[in-house]
């Protein structure tokens, strides 16, 4: 059972922290269908507004065959988000045009292992594609400076169109959240999630979802996060 502390944005369609609350737990579950209904069909909504003041500092490409990973420096809109993070971009193979994906980013002041980020390039053929992974993530970045989201969809890895991973060993025991107004009318919600590791070990997750409506509902944008 989820529960939630503080005072949920709520309108006849239901209220913030209950669509994230269910975000989460359908992210653990690999629900595919609730993921489904709780993500933005509008691009606008999907990518938000770009968190950069300027182009950030891209650096430290890093390959490991189907992964890789991309630096930033720069600064945020957001004073408590890291001028501080990483792009997690993933290789299509089925892709012939920029095979190269955008999947997530991520900010933080150190990386941590949860960011799925290689640590290095792995091999000569991953360090051969280095070039290629920055500009992709350099080109996802301006696209979304620019407001260009049709850009940025042909630049990213469209999970939803691909198969859900469950976390059978996972089990969440409590979300609460932090909620603040955001730009455009959104609702930033900061949670905490206490989790059983292999139904035994605890382990807390701090993360950042945003919430919007359209059509009608409460949906969430979980392509950022911070560490």
């Amino acid at each position: 059972m989820l529960a939630a502390r503080g005072a949920p944005a709520t309108t006849a369609g239901g209220n913030a922290e209950g669509a994230a609350r269910a975000y989460i737990q359908a992210l653990v579950d690999g629900d595919e269908t609730t993921i489904r209904r709780l993500t933005p069909s509008k691009l606008a909504n999907r990518f938000g507004p770009c968190p950069f003041v300027g182009m950030p500092k891209l650096h430290s490409p890093r390959v490991d065959a189907h992964r890789a990973g991309v630096l930033f420096t720069g600064k945020t809109r957001d004073d408590e988000v890291p001028d501080e993070g990483g792009l997690r971009l993933v290789l299509l193979d089925d892709v012939k045009e920029r095979p190269w994906r955008v999947r997530q980013i991520f900010y933080f002041t150190e990386l941590p292992m949860g960011a799925k980020i290689p640590s290095r390039s792995v091999t000569e053929k991953d360090e051969a594609q280095e070039p290629v992974v920055l500009q992709a993530a350099r080109s996802y970045i301006a696209a979304w400076q620019k407001g260009d989201y049709e850009g940025m969809n042909d630049l990213a890895f469209d999970w939803l169109a691909r198969d859900f991973d469950s976390y059978p060993g996972i089990k969440i025991r409590s979300v609460s959240f932090t909620q603040t107004p955001a730009q455009s009318g959104e609702i930033k919600l900061k949670f905490t999630a206490k989790l059983r590791v292999m139904w035994v070990l605890p382990k807390t997750v701090e993360g950042t979802v945003f919430a919007m409506r359209e059509d009608g509902q409460w949906r969430i944008r979980g392509n950022e996060l911070t560490l």
